[in-house]
């Protein structure tokens, strides 16, 4: 979606990713279009990537794309999505605000005890945006029993 807003135009893309434990060929496939995707935007416009990644990219210090507030484990498809920010300038907004794990999760399997970061809010690493906050709607996880 291309929107003007404030006299910013920007481009907002919804993803839905495969999943980490599908073939690498197919991996490889939507990483490299999803990279395609990005690039023809070019740099003239803010953009917004938001969506279920299926992607779990951990957490630093004093980096540029990953922050210190993501949870600790980093998947296969969690280095695939933080390449394509590394070759697109963008950051990962999930993981710079500090938060609850009842407000970081996007994730979660009360049955197993299972809960993870898989979807992501993405913006240029030098964006004009001004982002206040990015954190997971309480009662939208709590669905998911």
């Amino acid at each position: 979606m291309n929107l003007s807003l404030h006299g910013k135009n920007i481009t907002i893309i919804g993803v839905y990713a495969v999943n980490d434990d599908t073939l690498v060929k197919d991996k490889e496939k939507f990483f490299e279009q999803l990279s395609y995707e990005i690039s023809k935007i070019g740099q003239s416009r803010e953009i917004i990537l938001t969506g279920d990644l299926n992607s779990r990219t951990g957490k630093k210090l004093h980096d540029k794309i990953v922050g210190q507030f993501g949870e600790a484990i980093l998947n296969d498809n969690g280095n695939r999505l933080i390449n394509i920010c590394d070759q697109n300038n963008l950051r990962i907004l999930n993981d710079f605000f500090q938060h609850h794990d009842i407000h970081k999760y996007t994730w979660i399997q009360h049955s197993r005890n299972l809960k993870s970061v898989i979807n992501y809010v993405i913006v240029r690493q030098y964006t004009a945006l001004k982002i206040q906050d990015v954190r997971v709607y309480r009662h939208t996880t709590d669905m998911w029993q």
